[in-house]
């Protein structure tokens, strides 16, 4: 359909036309050091980000435009399917337009669309099950429990939280009619595919002693403060927070028409399914507190809620009442821009609070910086001190811009103990002198006996952090070796 696929476009063009605005942001600086250690399973994430972010660089090459290339053009398919489940849903053209107009002007998809991280791909399987799903409700072929089932193996090895939509169509089967197609072989085919797909990882788990359940134990925290302000971050935090967040990722006026894709769902009997699959999935993630969780789902229930519109509209004699749904679709949109996506320029972020307000612009800024006040610290010690000395870094962020910049400075791979870098370190390192970034200097003194305050972590263009301000610590006279300290350095997050 060719409005859709212009609005598919339109929404890639603003992706294309800003996504090189900033740096690289701290979880992509990850992900390439992922790529560069190739493994079956990582503690924060399953194994195809880091796959992608590998065939990324080797494709393309270093940038942070390049990079996210992947997730821009994810972004606009995702438009096309959601017209697609309106489709499905037997909508009319002019209901299919608007309802690719409602994912095309998504906060939630335009939020996170423009970055190189597991959220984009989940949902590409969130919303590519749920079109297969809604096209079984409309034919009845158990078949597609084939189809759906590889969608959820795919997007058990990108991110666990489409366990949620498992759970949630799982309460669809057996709570409606469909429940008959358990007789079937075809949905337990479903879930053999979906186990052959997620195998690799669960044997990982399983041999590293399953570390992502014991990251998922220790992962909190939502807002934060940040200077004077309050930071965006939708990570945890409880039954509240998860409501208080939920209308800005759906949209202060756009919420009507989420409310009116629930009543879709639930009041035509052949779409019940879908909606029980919804509801399920979003009490649990409410449950668990973690706002974004659920969140493929919204540009799904806009979508619905533009074909309710159109049935009401048709009742109520409102002629005009698509025409205006786009209008307050775009306006939205556009208001909501620069918080979405990087259109402020860096030198600007400070200055308008963007870098307080949302953390993900604040963690694009200052990498290479950092790394030159390291390669300044490391050019400092003598030769001898270089041959032995290693880089400790006490994040991933940090660890990766050392990684990603820190060859061409002269400086060696950093070692790192927060989440899967702490697997990276070779099994025997001798460690003279240590240069500690990030970390308080009381901690590295139970390792070693001489360590000095060498630099401190600027700030970038006026932007504030969680790297400004540390510490970058030069030790010396080891108390305790690395390789013995290691376990009691491991960090979750």
């Amino acid at each position: 359909m060719v409005p859709v696929a212009a609005l598919a476009t339109a929404k890639l063009a603003v992706h294309l036309l800003t996504n090189g605005q900033y740096g690289y942001h701290r979880d992509e600086l990850y992900y390439l050091a992922s790529g560069n250690h190739p493994a079956a399973g990582y503690v924060d994430y399953p194994s195809i980000t880091p796959l992608l972010a590998r065939l990324d660089s080797l494709l393309l090459g270093n940038t942070p435009w390049a990079l996210r290339l992947a997730p821009s053009l994810v972004g606009a398919c995702l438009v096309v399917m959601v017209a697609l489940i309106a489709r499905e849903l037997q909508a009319s053209r002019r209901a299919q337009i608007l309802a690719g107009a409602a994912a095309a002007t998504s906060l939630m998809l335009l939020g996170s669309n423009w970055l190189f991280q597991t959220v984009t791909f989940d949902q590409l399987w969130w919303i590519a099950a749920i079109l297969a799903f809604a096209r079984l409700l409309r034919t009845r072929d158990a078949r597609l429990w084939l189809v759906i089932g590889v969608l959820f193996g795919l997007g058990l090895e990108t991110k666990l939280t489409i366990a949620g939509l498992g759970v949630g169509f799982a309460s669809a089967l057996l709570l409606s009619p469909l429940r008959s197609q358990l007789r079937t072989p075809w949905p337990w085919l479903g879930v053999l595919c979906a186990l052959v797909l997620m195998a690799p990882n669960l044997v990982w788990q399983q041999l590293n002693g399953w570390p992502t359940l014991d990251f998922l134990r220790s992962h909190s925290g939502v807002i934060q403060s940040a200077g004077q302000g309050v930071a965006l971050n939708f990570d945890g935090g409880g039954v509240l927070a998860f409501l208080a967040f939920q209308p800005v990722l759906i949209g202060v006026f756009t919420l009507p028409l989420w409310g009116m894709g629930w009543y879709y769902l639930f009041r035509h009997p052949d779409c019940r399914p879908l909606g029980i699959a919804a509801l399920v999935t979003y009490l649990l993630f409410l449950v668990v507190g973690k706002a974004y969780y659920p969140g493929p789902l919204i540009p799904v229930l806009l979508g619905v809620g533009c074909v309710q519109l159109e049935a009401t509209a048709a009742r109520q004699r409102w002629p005009r009442a698509a025409v205006i749904a786009a209008a307050v679709m775009l306006v939205q949109a556009v208001v909501g821009l620069p918080i979405s996506v990087p259109l402020v320029p860096q030198s600007s972020l400070a200055r308008f609070g963007l870098d307080e307000f949302r953390k993900d612009y604040s963690d694009t800024v200052g990498w290479p910086e950092l790394v030159r006040q390291v390669a300044g610290v490391y050019a400092q010690l003598t030769p001898a001190e270089q041959q032995t000395a290693v880089v400790l870094a006490s994040n991933y962020g940090e660890a990766g811009a050392i990684d990603l910049y820190g060859r061409s400075a002269g400086l060696p791979l950093a070692l790192s103990p927060d989440l899967t870098y702490w697997y990276w370190k070779p099994a025997h390192v001798e460690a003279d002198v240590v240069i500690a970034v990030g970390f308080d200097q009381s901690e590295m003194r139970r390792l070693l006996g001489d360590v000095r305050v060498a630099a401190t972590v600027q700030p970038v263009d006026g932007v504030r952090n969680e790297e400004v301000g540390r510490l970058i610590l030069v030790c010396r006279q080891p108390i305790l070796p690395l390789d013995s300290a290691w376990p009691q350095l491991r960090r979750l997050g």
